[in-house]
């Protein structure tokens, strides 16, 4: 895969290679320059036109559309216009017919080709355009176009005749290539379609006819072609290409084309594979001998003559000259053939310049014009005669002032951008040795430039027919050799076609004297009247604005002009003869100017801005009073641009200049330079000279000019006539006396501006010195020798502060500890030898002082708590010293001291000591060791008994009062040193285990307080002790009995039966501690006997028992059954029955051995049953009852 790269603020157009993007990039082309695109057979020094003629046309077309030119005369225009869907567009269906066997290929063919490139006749469209109500005039509706693998730059131009074309009833259309990524045809609709009623709709027939030489050439021969119009697909198979090596001298390549109806380029291209190979082969060595590249400057001219009713209304040379990308083999060694190499702006180049010449100029003097204007000029040349004259210089190709592919891409990696467009593919390392080689080679292999030609009416074929190109290598002096002669022709495809029965409208665009100055614009349609074709809508014409011309809007008669003339918008309306109508133009005033500029001084003197006049009208203006005003004034003409016989106006302002100088006069001037040596005494003293002074001098003359227009003198150079130098000058010597200058040093370059020189040698008095010299004799050396005391002019007197000064020196070693033994007298005045100093000497000696010395050495022993805890020392500190003495010497001078012996005064020992003790601490030492042999050389003795507190415990006791028992006896609560703080979280703890005792049914009787520190006493720890007592709680019990009379024998209509109860309750005291009870209490019941129960009276039937008798409540149920029996129909004397016997109730204190109770309720056995039985029917009852409620 290849890295495709965009450069920032580069022309070249790019493609993205290897990659299937579906749309080609604008300028891929076949850049079919010698040695590349051609067969081997056409290289060999051949004149195959029509291969030659590919060539150019390949380049030109590619430049032509990377530069996107129009019509050099019609000014570009935007308006604001809608961009419409193309949904509004139905039935679309596309055709196309191709060039060299009219193959009609339907949308979805595929066509295999015979080799790399097709070339179309044309590309007919039928659709339908529907008016949705919102279409306006000006609005444009694209139609999409993509085509892929593509190589070709001038591939539009096999889509469409370069021209916008009409649409009948709808407006016109035209392809746009503007956008690589974005192709369309664009149909701009007109008001005929605007105005047509919503929903309507129009059948369109569209035909673009492809321009002559157009084609697509395939970018990779190993994929296909592919158009897509619409989604109308056309793919095209190409025969896989084979590579075959480039190989060709130098040649240069003329041809003519055609992508537009209303225009043909000229072209010029240069190549020379050879050059290539040899350079590539050779790692940049060797160019080798058979490239015969010329010395000199490449130059073509074309002369050029348009057919027969083919009128040149523009010629314009492109901006830029152009190059190719190289096709270079895959091991880069050389060029080959057949491959996609494209086209790239030179722009490095200058702006193209035009040169302009006479009609008719010879090639000679074009040569000579086009090689001193200099690389990528041009001549444009009307001749006049309906024949024009085009030229173009491509500059050198080898030597002084080419282009090389570094000028190209700065950046050195033209192999590396080359490699994006081949179909061939090199490796890394492959394209790094290239570009190396390229960068410094001439830039030839497919340069050139093309020239456009624009022609008035595209409706025609319009042609260039007899048509001739040179091409030479021109030298520094002009003179060329002629390369060779080429004929050159083409012929443009008109943009469309007349029908059966359509007649014409033109409309032309002249200036005053006839001449067309813009490309025609024209319509067909139908007149009124024809029984098969309906009369098509008028034709709106307008006038168009053209550059450098105005409209004129009055009528003006105008020579050769056939036709109506127009002033403003006009709709006309087609009838059964062609019609000419046109709009006249006037050119508008070129404007010159005249500077007149003083080349002495640089400045503007005048300048003549009125000059103004029709274009290509001449000036009657001339410079020569101007000038002549100036002349009189001193000043000397010089030169002009400004034409001899008057400036002919252009379209552009042209600015001419007028060059004077200042008249001068010469006068003679001489001058001559002094220099003076005077000797003298210092100070004057004495007066008279030391020697006789010295005068020397040098002479100079100058010629000086004056400005006879300012009156102002410049100097000229001065010229010495006996020398420019004075020599150098040795002073003379003086016994006792010292010049400041041994010499008067040379003077050079002496020039007649120089002042005179004046140098003055100064003789001063020599200075005598007094030195002095300090001697110590106690160690026999020297300590200042020969240093200055005093200095003085020579036999002068010592100054009275010099002796000041010498006792000073001998009291500032005094004070340094010596003693002075001796010392010199100083002299009364200074000698006169200068060769030997004066010098006084002052002998010392060191004095001596002895002093007694003592020393003590001190044993401290500290009694300390282990962490300073508490600060306090345990015990007092014990310091004892031994004694030490010695007398010394010491040198006031060095303060070096001579040390004596020492001696003991009271012992050298210092005996152990035992460590005191401490209740509840531990020293670490047991004693102090006894220190031996201490001198006094021993440092201060320190020794430290730390004491370290013995760890106490605090334990706690719990006793039950209740039970006086111990729960739990001296369990750990805490630990510390002695004597420190029992911490307050122990507080926490000892309440906690109080609580946890009461939380289990203990009450607390009293508890010790917590000691706030701990002792000292390890012996024994600290206690706490708690007591403890059982809490008790009353508890209340309760038991319901029951009088229960039961009825029995009457059937359905037995009474129920009837309940009374009674409830028993006590009071239980139970341990909170053991859970157990410890007082059973007394039961009481709440009420001592049952009421008497009074038997239902039962029609038809008799109890036996009428009312059962009261009964004392016991803590036994009591049941009562009453009998009913049916009363006899005669009724007899029933029996009386008897009363059952009543329980006495047992006392609930009575005898535990006849009474067992049941847990909390106290029945006794025999009433289990009874009382379960009982329980179990209330709880049923008393469920259905809840049941019901609910």
């Amino acid at each position: 895969m290849k890295k495709f790269n965009f450069e920032k603020n580069r022309k070249e157009i790019f493609s993205i290679r290897k990659l299937n993007v579906g749309v080609i990039p604008l300028a891929i082309m076949s850049l079919a320059v010698f040695g590349v695109a051609t067969s081997s057979q056409e290289l060999k020094a051949s004149n195959n036109q029509t291969a030659e003629n590919n060539k150019v046309e390949s380049i030109t077309q590619s430049i032509d559309n990377k530069n996107g030119l129009e019509n050099s005369l019609e000014p570009k225009k935007r308006s604001k216009r809608a961009l419409v869907d193309s949904s509004v567009i139905t039935d679309f269906n596309a055709t196309v017919t191709l060039r060299n066997d009219a193959t009609v290929m339907n949308a979805g063919d595929t066509k295999n080709l015979s080799a790399q490139e097709v070339a179309f006749e044309k590309i007919d469209m039928t659709f339908k355009i529907k008016q949705d109500g919102t279409l306006k005039a000006g609005d444009t509706i694209r139609i999409p176009v993509t085509l892929t693998n593509n190589a070709y730059g001038g591939y539009y131009a096999n889509l469409s005749s370069g021209t916008s074309e009409p649409i009948q009833g709808v407006g016109t259309i035209k392809f746009d290539s503007s956008n690589p990524n974005n192709l369309a045809y664009v149909i701009t609709l007109n008001s005929d379609f605007a105005n047509i009623p919503a929903n309507t709709e129009k059948t369109v027939t569209v035909t673009q006819r492809a321009a002559n030489g157009s084609k697509f050439t395939a970018k990779s021969s190993k994929k296909d072609i592919v158009l897509d119009i619409n989604g109308k697909v056309f793919t095209f198979k190409p025969v896989a290409r084979e590579f075959p090596k480039a190989e060709a001298i130098f040649s240069v390549y003329n041809s003519a084309s055609t992508d537009r109806a209303n225009s043909i380029k000229i072209g010029t291209s240069v190549g020379a594979a050879n050059y290539y190979n040899n350079m590539l082969s050779s790692n940049g060595q060797n160019p080798g001998n058979n490239t015969k590249i010329p010395d000199g400057d490449i130059i073509s001219i074309h002369h050029v003559k348009p057919a027969a009713g083919s009128t040149i209304i523009g010629i314009k040379p492109d901006n830029k000259r152009y190059t190719s990308t190289l096709a270079i083999s895959e091991d880069g060694k050389y060029l080959v053939n057949k491959d996609t190499p494209t086209s790239i702006i030179i722009d490095s180049d200058p702006d193209n310049k035009v040169i302009e010449m006479p009609a008719n100029s010879s090639n000679e003097d074009i040569l000579k014009a086009l090689q001193k204007a200099g690389k990528n000029s041009s001549v444009v040349i009307n001749n006049g005669d309906g024949t024009y004259t085009l030229g173009i210089n491509l500059g050198k190709m080898k030597g002084e002032g080419i282009t090389t592919y570094h000028d190209l891409r700065p950046t050195d990696d033209y192999a590396e951008f080359g490699d994006t467009y081949q179909e061939i593919d090199r490796t890394p390392e492959v394209n790094k040795q290239v570009s190396k080689i390229l960068k410094d080679m001439s830039v030839i292999q497919g340069t050139g430039h093309s020239t456009r030609i624009i022609f008035a009416d595209s409706s025609i074929k319009n042609s260039i027919e007899g048509s001739k190109s040179y091409s030479y290598s021109v030298d520094g002096n002009g003179v060329g050799t002629q390369l060779r002669t080429d004929d050159i022709k083409a012929t443009t495809t008109p943009s469309n076609a007349r029908a059966v029965g359509q007649t014409k409208i033109t409309v032309r665009y002249v200036d005053t004297e006839g001449k067309e100055i813009e490309t025609q614009d024209y319509r067909y349609g139908y007149p009124a009247g024809l029984a098969t074709t309906p009369k098509s809508p008028n034709y709106d014409v307008k006038p168009k604005n053209i550059d450098n011309y105005t409209l004129i809007t009055e009528t003006t008669t105008v020579p050769g002009a056939a036709g109506t003339q127009l002033t403003t918008n006009k709709s006309i309306e087609f009838k059964s003869d062609d019609q000419n109508v046109y709009y006249v133009y006037k050119l508008k005033e070129g404007i010159a100017k005249v500077k007149y500029i003083d080349d002495t001084t640089n400045e503007v003197l005048e300048v003549k801005d009125d000059l103004k006049g029709k274009y290509n009208t001449k000036s009657t203006y001339t410079i020569d009073d101007t000038v002549k005003k100036y002349t009189d004034k001193n000043y000397e003409f010089v030169s002009s641009t400004y034409p001899t016989d008057g400036v002919t106006f252009r379209k552009d302002e042209q600015v001419f200049e007028v060059h004077l100088k200042h008249k001068t006069e010469v006068t003679q001037e001489s001058k001559k330079v002094k220099q003076t040596i005077n000797y003298m005494y210092k100070d004057n003293n004495p007066a008279e000279p030391a020697f006789p002074t010295v005068e020397r001098e040098l002479e100079f003359t100058r010629e000086n000019t004056k400005d006879l227009v300012t009156n102002v003198v410049t100097n000229g150079q001065w010229t010495p006539a006996n020398g420019t130098s004075f020599g150098e000058v040795v002073s003379p010597t003086k016994p006792g006396y010292t010049a400041d200058k041994a010499k008067v040093e040379a003077v050079n370059n002496v020039t007649g501006d120089t002042a005179d020189i004046v140098e003055t040698v100064v003789y001063s008095p020599e200075t005598q010195k007094l030195t002095y010299t300090v001697i110590d004799d106690t160690t026999n050396t020297t300590l200042e020798d020969k240093k200055d005391l005093a200095s003085g002019d020579s036999n002068s007197e010592v100054k009275p502060e010099t002796q000041t000064t010498y006792d000073n020196i001998v009291a500032s070693y005094e004070a340094k500890g010596y003693e002075l033994v001796r010392k010199d007298a100083l002299p009364t005045k200074f000698d006169a030898d200068s060769t030997t100093d004066q010098n006084v000497e002052i002998h010392l000696v060191h004095k001596i002082e002895t002093f007694k010395e003592e020393k003590k050495v001190k044993q401290t022993i500290n009694y300390v708590y282990k962490d300073n805890n508490p600060a306090e020392p345990v015990f007092p500190s014990v310091e004892r010293e031994l004694g030490f003495t010695r007398e010394n010497k010491r040198d006031l001078v060095t303060n070096v001291v001579t040390n004596g012996q020492w001696t003991a005064t009271n012992g050298t020992v210092f005996t152990e000591v035992i460590s005191p003790t401490k209740p509840g601490y531990t020293a670490d030492k047991a004693k102090v060791e006894e220190v031996n042999n201490v001198t006094e050389d021993t440092a201060d003795i320190v020794e430290t008994v730390v004491y370290s507190p013995e760890t106490q415990k605090l334990t706690y006791t719990v006793i039950d009062n209740t039970t006086n028992t111990t729960l739990e006896d001296k369990k750990d609560l805490a630990s510390g040193d002695s004597n420190s703080e029992v911490k307050p979280e122990t507080q926490t703890t000892y309440d906690n285990i109080v609580a946890s005792y009461e939380a289990k049914g203990y009450e607390l009787v009293r508890k010790d307080v917590l000691p706030t520190k701990f002792d000292t006493d390890t012996t024994v720890d600290q206690n706490v002790t708690i007591h403890l007592k059982h809490k008790t709680e009353a508890v209340k019990e309760e038991k319901k009995v029951s009088l229960t009379v039961r009825y029995h024998g009457a059937g359905d209509k037995t009474p129920p039966n009837h309940v009374e109860e009674a409830v028993w309750t006590r009071t239980v005291t139970k341990d909170k501690v053991t859970g157990k009870i410890i007082d059973n209490g007394t039961w009481i019941s709440d009420k001592s006997k049952y009421a008497e129960v009074t038997s239902p009276v039962i029609e038809g039937y008799t109890a036996d028992i009428l009312v059962v008798a009261t009964e004392t409540v016991t803590q036994d149920n009591i049941v009562k059954d009453v009998n009913y029996t049916a009363k006899p129909q005669k009724p007899s004397n029933p029996e009386t029955p008897g009363n059952p016997d009543p329980k006495t109730p047992e006392n609930p204190s009575g005898n535990k051995d006849k009474q067992k109770a049941l847990p909390s309720t106290g029945l006794n056995n025999t009433n289990n049953l009874t009382i379960l039985g009982l329980l179990s029917i209330i709880t049923a009852f008393g469920i259905r009852i809840i049941k019901k409620k609910h």
